[in-house]
Protein backbone atom coordinates (compact mmCIF):
# COMPACT_ATOMS: atom_id res chain seq x y z
CA UNK A 1 0.00 0.00 0.00
CA UNK A 2 1.13 3.73 -0.87
CA UNK A 3 0.87 6.44 1.97
CA UNK A 4 -1.48 8.33 -0.05
CA UNK A 5 -3.88 4.84 0.18
CA UNK A 6 -2.80 4.47 4.31
CA UNK A 7 -4.08 7.62 5.19
CA UNK A 8 -7.70 7.11 3.39
CA UNK A 9 -6.49 7.33 -0.63
CA UNK A 10 -7.54 4.85 -3.18
CA UNK A 11 -6.24 2.97 -5.36
CA UNK A 12 -4.60 3.85 -8.79
CA UNK A 13 -6.98 4.27 -11.55
CA UNK A 14 -6.03 1.65 -14.40
CA UNK A 15 -4.79 4.28 -17.48
CA UNK A 16 -4.05 7.48 -15.13
CA UNK A 17 -0.43 9.18 -15.69
CA UNK A 18 1.74 8.94 -12.62
CA UNK A 19 0.66 11.22 -9.88
CA UNK A 20 2.25 11.87 -6.19
CA UNK A 21 1.32 9.62 -3.67
CA UNK A 22 0.99 6.81 -6.37
CA UNK A 23 2.70 3.73 -7.56
CA UNK A 24 4.38 4.18 -11.08
CA UNK A 25 3.18 1.38 -13.17
CA UNK A 26 6.42 -0.93 -14.36
CA UNK A 27 8.06 -0.53 -18.19
CA UNK A 28 10.12 -2.40 -20.02
CA UNK A 29 12.56 -0.60 -22.68
CA UNK A 30 15.75 -1.49 -24.76
CA UNK A 31 19.06 0.56 -23.26
CA UNK A 32 21.22 2.66 -25.77
CA UNK A 33 23.80 -0.15 -24.73
CA UNK A 34 21.08 -2.81 -26.13
CA UNK A 35 19.55 -4.99 -23.05
CA UNK A 36 16.50 -4.68 -21.88
CA UNK A 37 15.79 -2.29 -18.95
CA UNK A 38 12.70 -3.12 -16.59
CA UNK A 39 11.42 -0.18 -13.67
CA UNK A 40 10.78 -3.78 -11.37
CA UNK A 41 14.70 -4.02 -12.05
CA UNK A 42 15.21 -1.61 -9.38
CA UNK A 43 11.89 -1.92 -7.19
CA UNK A 44 13.28 -2.96 -3.53
CA UNK A 45 16.62 -1.46 -4.28
CA UNK A 46 17.03 1.96 -4.29
CA UNK A 47 15.29 5.11 -5.26
CA UNK A 48 14.67 5.97 -9.05
CA UNK A 49 15.15 9.61 -10.64
CA UNK A 50 13.41 9.14 -13.90
CA UNK A 51 14.33 11.72 -16.56
CA UNK A 52 11.78 11.27 -19.27
CA UNK A 53 13.62 13.91 -22.31
CA UNK A 54 12.29 15.02 -25.65
CA UNK A 55 15.41 15.88 -27.74
CA UNK A 56 17.31 19.25 -27.87
CA UNK A 57 17.24 21.51 -24.92
CA UNK A 58 16.23 18.70 -22.84
CA UNK A 59 19.60 17.11 -23.12
CA UNK A 60 20.76 19.80 -20.28
CA UNK A 61 18.83 17.95 -17.98
CA UNK A 62 20.63 14.88 -18.94
CA UNK A 63 23.78 16.57 -18.46
CA UNK A 64 23.29 18.15 -14.75
CA UNK A 65 21.87 15.06 -13.35
CA UNK A 66 25.14 13.16 -15.19
CA UNK A 67 27.07 15.94 -13.28
CA UNK A 68 25.45 15.71 -9.87
CA UNK A 69 25.55 11.21 -10.59
CA UNK A 70 27.62 10.82 -7.57
CA UNK A 71 26.12 12.54 -5.37
CA UNK A 72 22.58 11.31 -6.22
CA UNK A 73 24.21 7.66 -5.63
CA UNK A 74 24.92 8.67 -2.24
CA UNK A 75 21.27 8.92 -1.97
CA UNK A 76 20.25 5.20 -2.91
CA UNK A 77 19.13 6.51 -6.17
CA UNK A 78 19.61 5.27 -9.34
CA UNK A 79 19.00 7.51 -12.63
CA UNK A 80 16.90 6.07 -15.61
CA UNK A 81 16.81 8.40 -18.70
CA UNK A 82 14.38 8.05 -21.34
CA UNK A 83 14.75 9.52 -25.06
CA UNK A 84 11.63 9.11 -27.45
CA UNK A 85 14.31 7.79 -30.71
CA UNK A 86 15.80 5.02 -32.11
CA UNK A 87 18.73 3.32 -30.68
CA UNK A 88 21.36 4.12 -32.38
CA UNK A 89 20.46 8.36 -31.91
CA UNK A 90 20.40 7.22 -28.31
CA UNK A 91 23.47 5.45 -28.13
CA UNK A 92 25.09 8.28 -30.03
CA UNK A 93 23.67 10.53 -27.40
CA UNK A 94 24.83 8.40 -24.44
CA UNK A 95 28.48 8.19 -25.83
CA UNK A 96 28.64 11.61 -26.56
CA UNK A 97 27.67 12.93 -22.80
CA UNK A 98 29.31 10.02 -21.36
CA UNK A 99 26.35 9.09 -19.28
CA UNK A 100 26.73 7.38 -16.45
CA UNK A 101 23.32 6.09 -15.98
CA UNK A 102 21.19 4.00 -18.42
CA UNK A 103 19.46 5.79 -21.53
CA UNK A 104 16.90 4.05 -22.52
CA UNK A 105 15.11 4.15 -26.06
CA UNK A 106 11.12 5.20 -26.08
CA UNK A 107 11.17 4.15 -29.89
CA UNK A 108 6.74 4.74 -30.37
CA UNK A 109 6.44 6.89 -27.17
CA UNK A 110 4.19 4.62 -25.04
CA UNK A 111 6.01 5.50 -22.00
CA UNK A 112 6.02 9.51 -22.85
CA UNK A 113 2.53 9.06 -22.99
CA UNK A 114 1.95 6.99 -20.12
CA UNK A 115 3.65 9.52 -18.03
CA UNK A 116 2.24 12.70 -19.90
CA UNK A 117 5.68 13.79 -20.65
CA UNK A 118 4.43 15.12 -24.20
CA UNK A 119 2.66 18.24 -25.77
CA UNK A 120 -0.98 18.32 -27.19
CA UNK A 121 0.37 17.53 -30.34
CA UNK A 122 2.21 15.00 -29.04
CA UNK A 123 5.91 15.32 -29.20
CA UNK A 124 7.95 14.59 -26.23
CA UNK A 125 8.89 17.31 -23.46
CA UNK A 126 10.37 16.53 -20.14
CA UNK A 127 9.66 15.32 -17.45
CA UNK A 128 10.83 13.68 -13.94
CA UNK A 129 9.90 11.37 -11.57
CA UNK A 130 11.30 11.07 -8.20
CA UNK A 131 10.36 7.44 -6.90
CA UNK A 132 11.02 5.78 -3.75
CA UNK A 133 12.10 2.36 -3.17
CA UNK A 134 8.94 0.42 -3.39
CA UNK A 135 7.54 2.97 -6.49
CA UNK A 136 5.57 5.50 -5.10
CA UNK A 137 5.46 8.28 -6.70
CA UNK A 138 7.17 11.22 -4.47
CA UNK A 139 7.59 14.42 -7.02
CA UNK A 140 6.10 15.17 -9.94
CA UNK A 141 7.71 17.72 -12.57
CA UNK A 142 6.65 17.94 -16.29
CA UNK A 143 6.97 20.74 -18.71
CA UNK A 144 4.20 19.86 -20.56
CA UNK A 145 2.22 21.72 -17.52
CA UNK A 146 4.21 24.47 -17.96
CA UNK A 147 6.06 23.52 -14.47
CA UNK A 148 9.69 24.37 -14.66
CA UNK A 149 12.09 20.86 -14.40
CA UNK A 150 14.23 20.94 -11.11
CA UNK A 151 18.07 21.56 -10.29
CA UNK A 152 19.74 18.55 -9.22
CA UNK A 153 20.01 20.04 -5.84
CA UNK A 154 16.28 19.92 -5.74
CA UNK A 155 16.32 15.96 -6.64
CA UNK A 156 18.51 15.57 -3.94
CA UNK A 157 16.44 17.51 -1.28
CA UNK A 158 13.44 15.04 -2.14
CA UNK A 159 15.71 11.79 -2.67
CA UNK A 160 17.22 13.10 1.52
CA UNK A 161 13.22 13.61 2.18
CA UNK A 162 12.59 10.14 0.61
CA UNK A 163 15.20 8.55 2.79
CA UNK A 164 13.98 10.51 5.72
CA UNK A 165 10.69 8.35 5.73
CA UNK A 166 12.75 4.82 6.22
CA UNK A 167 12.61 3.85 9.64
CA UNK A 168 15.43 1.57 9.08
CA UNK A 169 17.30 4.21 8.77
CA UNK A 170 16.51 6.94 11.19
CA UNK A 171 15.87 7.60 14.48
CA UNK A 172 11.65 6.15 15.05
CA UNK A 173 9.38 8.97 14.73
CA UNK A 174 7.49 8.23 19.01
CA UNK A 175 9.60 7.21 21.61
CA UNK A 176 8.97 3.88 23.00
Amino acid sequence: MTQSQLAGGTGDPPQARPVKGQLIRDFTLISALGPPVSLSDYRGRSNLVLVLAGGGADLDILTEVATNYAQLREEQAEVLAILQCDQEFAARIARQMGLPFPLLVDGDGRVHRAADAHDGYGHPTAAIYVIDVFGEVFAVYREAEGQTMPSAQEILKWLSFINMQCPECGHPEWPW
